[in-house]
Parts: structure tokens; C-alpha cells; sequence
């Protein structure tokens, strides 16, 4: 219920429309009313006209002082002359009906088509938004594929519920309009008819549950499915030279048996569910038809008024089954909105920036106070840790991988907040102020290298609004890529492709580095940013490295020494604390862990 009314809430925003198609909805339904009611009281003015009871059908008296004949003077007109005109009336009506019909059920559909076009819109770009404002913590516990899911299939999944209403809307109109009508027209009857909605509405209800809780597990199954094709595709590569084309395959297979099977019930469920509200609804309209005729032949009710009743009952139960489909698919789309409501409810990292003022431009004095951080409460990786490092100077940090290098990076970029203690910059506090003016002011370049699918340029000039061709060349001579660059066969437009894969390792980190120079940041942070570089790469970056750092506070993660040794100080972690720290003839003369790993690295 909580999903629903939540949902709800979206709608109200297009509450005019709606009301539109609410109001095109009822025309529908008098019309629909309306031609049974023409028709019944054609038959009834035929029988009349058969038996020359003239003056006991209303029908007959109206089309007589239209025409000009008094009521009760005896006739000599043909029969079949009077019946023709008659039916040319009635067909000219109910043409008419049928065209009126028609003009509001176009309106009808499409202001109810464009109320989901509209909300869908609006969640898709709401659901995008929160996944590129969520904190990074929040992302890496999701995988990719089952947030694309979420986006893609799911919100597809309620699209395809909202386009439904406008059938639901009418249906829903057409309930109170028809049951007044069959009340004038037979109260005993119509209190008959009634008695079926209960176990309607009760068998509804117990099958949508179920149907749900199919659909919710059918949606994580696509999502699976999903995570799985992008890993597959990612990683093509790996699963070949390792031969792992089986196992990969039997994986899908595992994952689309569950899919299949878990579909399977939810097909069940709604195969038998529209056969039951048939079975109640014919054997409601049996008793009543049976009852009706007996009506009839009493003389307490005309043929006319009795088929116009019966088809009156038919389009009713139409509604009724229109409304038992439109709850499966509602149930579908429920268990699909839990999933996008999910992502919707994700933390903010705009709500902090609100409230938290901007920080000044800073000179890049970094200091660690007592910093402890956990994942989820697990051991600490980053261990009471106290440092200062001044405005301009390059420090390393080393140590065997999972030791937190990588953690303490990202805690200077708030990807995550420390759990104890505080990091400042030129004595602010970090966390005090809003992470995009933080951020503005640092500049990472990372071991896996991420290029965007454009340009060459345009990943150069990532973030910035305003930049001329000029400071990007000179960005990529800086980054010793501009030469790569113009030899490419498009130069500077040449598309990337997907994840930057049209380059090779060493070219995609070199304009990662490019990028970063049009950044200009007061800190910079380079994690493993040579590790794909072989040496004649490597000697290019580590020149433009050298005027990248140059008087910017710089933070270097990496395992060879010729990245590091330069370094202004090392710090070597393990265990999450800093075990040893000092330059690097210092930290060699020591018998220390910095030692052991420059003789393993040497080996």
C-alpha cells in the first residue's frame, strides 16, 4: 500500500489531465448507455407497430408529433412505411453515438498515454539523477547491471500499467453509470447482479498478492540476468584465456532456469485468474437472464426494456474484467516501482551541499587527526592514522595491497566520510563544507583508467563548460599525448568508443593525465596512474607528472620505485597505520617493511 499510494503521489502532478480523461470517460459511458437504450426502445416500437398499440409506446408518440400525426387517431399509413422511418431515425442516432464514442475514446487514450509518457519521464530522470548524486559506498554495494535493470526494465514495467489506465478509468466510470441505470430499469434484478462483486473483488485481491510477490522475483532475475551480460561482455577476454566459456554459459543457463521457472508460476496465476471472474460473472448472468425472462413473460417487463438490461449486464462485466487484468498488471508494476523506489531513496550528496558553505581556494595543507575508518562496521582499514603534509610537497604511499593507500585517498575526496577523527585542508575541516567545492579543487587519475564514450577532446575538456582548443593541445603536450593524438584518424574528434577500448592502456591513461592538467586542481592524487605504462610510456608521463605536481600538494599511490622515489616523503602502511615513513634513502637503510618490498620489487 505504501508503493502504491507513493505512486500516487507522482500522479497527482498530472491530476488536470487525468480529470480530462475522467470526464471523456463518462461521455463514453452515457453514450454506450444511451445506444442500448435507443436500440431496446426501437424493439419495443416495432412490436408496437406490429400489434398496433400505437399509443402505448412512447418511442411511437414522439415519432408521431415529429411527424405530425396525432396520437390515438386510427391510421391508415402502412406499417412497414412507419417502421422504415423509424429505424432511418434510430440509425441516424445512434450513428451519431457511435461518432461521439469514438472522438472522446481517441481523447481518452491519448490524455492517459501522455500522463505516462510524462511520469515515466520524470522518474527516469529522477532515478538517473540519484544514481549520479549517490555517494560512491551506496553505488559499489549495487552492481551495475541490476541498477541498469531498475532503470531500463522496470520503469518500462510501468509504463506499460500506466498506458493501461485509460481503459481502468473507464471502466471505473462505467460501473456507478451502468448500475443506475439497471436500478431504474430492474431494482430485484440489478441487487443480483451486485451479489457477484464480493467474491469478485476478494478472488482479485488474494491473486494479486501472489502475483507480486511473483513479479518482484521475476524483476531481480532480469536484473541478474542482466549484471551477468555486462560481465560477460566486459570481461570476454579473461573467460577466454581462462576457457571459461562453459562455466560462464552455465551460469546464464542457472540464472534463466530460476527466471523461467519463477515466470511460470506468475503465467499460472494469471491464466487462472481470468477464467475464475468469467465463471462468476457467467453464472451470475445466467440466474439473472433466467429470472429476466420469467419477468417477461409475466408481463412485469418489456422484450425491448429486458435485451436492453441483458446488454447492459454485458458491457458491466466488461469493466469488471477489464479491472481484474489491469490488477495483474498493476501487481507487476508494483513489485517493478518497490525496485525503482529503492534507488529513489538513496542519500543525497545535494541534500549536505545545501546546507554546508563553500571552501575557499586553498593552498593544499593536508592533515590527518586520529582518522579511523570501516566498511560496514567490519575491521577498521584505516587505523587511528595522524599526518601533516605542507602546501606543495609529494608524498607517497606504500605497502602491500588491502592495507587502505587506496582508502585514504578516497576519504580526502569524501567518496567516503571518516568514522573517527577529522581531516582538514589549510585548517578547514573537510566535512564542514560542500563536497563540490572540495572536489573542485582535486584532481584524481586512477590505475583503471575511465574515458567516457565521445570524443578525445571532449574527455580531455570532461567538466568543464568553457574551454578553448588551445589549452586543450597544450594540456595533451604536457601529457606527451598530443603526438598519439594527431596521428589517430580522426585527431582530436576521434571517438573513444565504449570505456575507451578504440585505445590502447598507455593512451587512455595519458589523456586521463591531460585531463587532469585542464583541471588545474590544488591537490592531486595519482593511484597507480603508471601502472599500465610500459617504460618508453612510462619515462613520457613521468615528465609531465613531474609539471603536474609542481607546486600542487600531490598524493601518490604506487609499487614502483621509479614513481616514488623522488617523493618528498613515503609513507608505508600496514594494517591500516603508517608503520614507516620518511624519504626513500632513509626508509632503505632501515630494516624495515620498506626495504623488503624495494628487494622483492628489485628481484
Amino acid at each position: 500500500m505504501k508503493t502504491f499510494n507513493r505512486l500516487a503521489k507522482y500522479l497527482r502532478t498530472y491530476i488536470g489531465l487525468i480529470c480530462l480523461s475522467m470526464v471523456c470517460s463518462f461521455v463514453i459511458a452515457i453514450g454506450d448507455l444511451g445506444y442500448i437504450q435507443v436500440l431496446a426502445n426501437t424493439i419495443d416500437a416495432l412490436k408496437s407497430i406490429e400489434t398496433h398499440t400505437f399509443d402505448e409506446n412512447p418511442l411511437i408518440i414522439g415519432f408521431f408529433k415529429v411527424n405530425g400525426i396525432f396520437n390515438g387517431i386510427p391510421l391508415s399509413i402502412p406499417d412497414r412505411r412507419i417502421a422504415l422511418h423509424l429505424i432511418g431515425y434510430v440509425l441516424g442516432g445512434a450513428f451519431c453515438l457511435v461518432l461521439v464514442k469514438g472522438v472522446f475514446s481517441y481523447f481518452n487514450s491519448f490524455l492517459m498515454d501522455l500522463v505516462g509518457l510524462k511520469l515515466i519521464t520524470q522518474l527516469r530522470n529522477e532515478v538517473y539523477e540519484k544514481i549520479v548524486f549517490a555517494p560512491v559506498g551506496i553505488l559499489k554495494d549495487h552492481r551495475s547491471g541490476d541498477l541498469i535493470a531498475r532503470m531500463t526494465d522496470d520503469i518500462r514495467s510501468l509504463h506499460r500499467a500506466i498506458g493501461s489506465t485509460s481503459s481502468v478509468i473507464r471502466a471505473i466510470i462505467y460501473l456507478p453509470v451502468f448500475i443506475v441505470a439497471m436500478l431504474i430499469s430492474s431494482f430485484k434484478l440489478t441487487i443480483l447482479v451486485l451479489l457477484i462483486f464480493p467474491p469478485l473483488v476478494y478472488l482479485v485481491n488474494q491473486f494479486g498478492k501472489r502475483i507480486r510477490d511473483a513479479s518482484g522475483e521475476i524483476q531481480q532475475h532480469t536484473a541478474d540476468l542482466s549484471s551477468q551480460l555486462k560481465e560477460t561482455i566486459y570481461g570476454t577476454q579473461i573467460i577466454k584465456s581462462f576457457t571459461a566459456e562453459i562455466f560462464e554459459r552455465d551460469r546464464f543457463l542457472d540464472t534463466t532456469g530460476r527466471q523461467y521457472h519463477t515466470t511460470i508460476k506468475r503465467i499460472r496465476l494469471t491464466s487462472l485468474l481470468g477464467p475464475l471472474v468469467e465463471l462468476i460473472s457467467a453464472i451470475g448472468v445466467v440466474v439473472v437472464f433466467g429470472l429476466g425472462c420469467r419477468q417477461v413473460i409475466l408481463g412485469n417487463l418489456g422484450t425491448g426494456e429486458f435485451i436492453g438490461y441483458v446488454a447492459m449486464i454485458s458491457l458491466m462485466f466488461k469493466p469488471i474484467r477489464t479491472i481484474s487484468q489491469f490488477n495483474t498488471i498493476l501487481q507487476q508494476s508494483l513489485a517493478s516501482a518497490d525496485r525503482v523506489f529503492h534507488i529513489l531513496d538513496f542519500k543525497d550528496e545535494r541534500q549536505e551541499q545545501k546546507k554546508e558553505p563553500n571552501l575557499p581556494f586553498v593552498r593544499g595543507e593536508i592533515e590527518f587527526r586520529n582518522v579511523s575508518f570501516t566498511y560496514d562496521d567490519q575491521e577498521k582499514v584505516v587505523d587511528d592514522i595522524s599526518f601533516r603534509v605542507e602546501s606543495g610537497k609529494v608524498v607517497a604511499l606504500v605497502g602491500p595491497s588491502g592495507n587502505g593507500k587506496t582508502t585514504l585517498v578516497n576519504l580526502i575526496l569524501r567518496f567516503y566520510e571518516v568514522t573517527l577523527g577529522e581531516i582538514l585542508i589549510d585548517g578547514y575541516r573537510i566535512s564542514d563544507f560542500s563536497l563540490e567545492s572540495l572536489r573542485k579543487q582535486i584532481a584524481i587519475v586512477t590505475q583503471e583508467t575511465i574515458l567516457f564514450a565521445g570524443t578525445v577532446s571532449a574527455n580531455i575538456a570532461y567538466g568543464k563548460t568553457s574551454i578553448t582548443d588551445s589549452e586543450i593541445i597544450k594540456a595533451t603536450k604536457l601529457a606527451n599525448a598530443h603526438d598519439f593524438i594527431v596521428g589517430l584518424p580522426n585527431g582530436y574528434k576521434t571517438e573513444v568508443g565504449e570505456s575507451g577500448l578504440n585505445l590502447s592502456g598507455g593512451e587512455r591513461q595519458r589523456i586521463s593525465i591531460a585531463r587532469a592538467i585542464v583541471k588545474n586542481p590544488r591537490i592531486l592524487l595519482l593511484d597507480e596512474a603508471t601502472s599500465e605504462l610500459d617504460s618508453e610510456s612510462e619515462s613520457l608521463i613521468q615528465e609531465s607528472l613531474s609539471y603536474l605536481m609542481k607546486g600542487r600538494t600531490t598524493f601518490i599511490i604506487a609499487h614502483r620505485l621509479s614513481t616514488i622515489i623522488n617523493a618528498d616523503e613515503i609513507f608505508v602502511l600496514g594494517k591500516g597505520k603508517i608503520v614507516e615513513r620518511g624519504t626513500h634513502q632513509e626508509l632503505v637503510s632501515r630494516s624495515g617493511l620498506y626495504q623488503k618490498l624495494t628487494e622483492i620489487q628489485l628481484r
